[in-house]
């Protein structure tokens, strides 16, 4: 039987929504207009030091100290009485907190624990935030270990978070591997990297790039119970 890797945010947990919500609680405290075309300028300038930082140009306590100074320099609302660590870690409080699960997804894991499935989380993520969500979201129990990039110290699609993932769990030499995530990027270039089976989580029917082509897809994560098998 395969080993299930499962990543988190937008596959077994509602990350969209948890930023959703936790920015506009932002936007509340700095009495920013909650409109979509602010919204979409957070998200340009905050993507865009994600692809640094997944690239390797940039570590994760440069991006996150300065994503909000950037969004704030873009809606024009920012000035120097503003900490753009202080802003990070108020909405890293609120993004903690959003913990709704995606469809089918407790369902799925409660009946691949009957089946004494071999589970474990593999995210990129900070324990502030990702822990906290999990454990609120009733599903730590289900998983043999949970790899947070930030604790592990290398991450996704770096083989390095692979080699070190596998490194702590027993028997991994003589194991078969399945990640199991939504994105392209860093899940399923992050499994073809590793040399281990990929299953990309694809419910917005989104079209893959063929640079980056998932062995399997799926829409609704019940599929996977057809893929490992009774």
């Amino acid at each position: 039987m395969t080993v299930l890797l499962f990543d988190i945010d937008n596959t077994l947990l509602d990350f969209d929504k948890a930023e959703y919500d936790a920015l506009g609680k932002i936007f509340a405290h700095y009495h920013i207009a909650d409109t979509a075309e602010n919204r979409a300028i957070y998200s340009r300038e905050n993507k865009a030091l994600w692809r640094i930082h997944e690239s390797g140009g940039m570590s994760r306590e440069a991006l996150t100290s300065t994503r909000f100074v950037k969004a704030f320099e873009a809606l024009n609302v920012w000035s120097d009485e503003l900490n753009g660590v202080a802003i990070d870690a108020e909405y890293q409080t609120y993004l903690s907190e959003g913990h709704e699960l995606m469809s089918h997804a407790k369902e799925l894991l409660s009946v691949l624990t009957e089946r004494r499935q071999e589970m474990y989380v593999v995210s990129n993520g900070t324990s502030r935030v990702s822990r906290p969500r999990i454990v609120e979201a009733g599903i730590a129990e289900y998983f043999q270990e949970i790899f947070i990039s930030e604790e592990v110290g290398a991450h996704k699609p770096s083989r390095e978070f692979f080699d070190r993932v596998f490194a702590q769990i027993d028997s991994a030499e003589r194991k078969e591997f399945t990640i199991v995530g939504d994105s392209l990027a860093t899940d399923i270039l992050g499994g073809r990297n590793a040399g281990i089976h990929t299953v990309w989580y694809n419910p917005k029917h989104l079209v893959y790039s063929e640079d980056i082509k998932p062995e399997r897809e799926i829409s609704d994560l019940l599929e996977i119970l057809e893929l490992v098998g009774e």
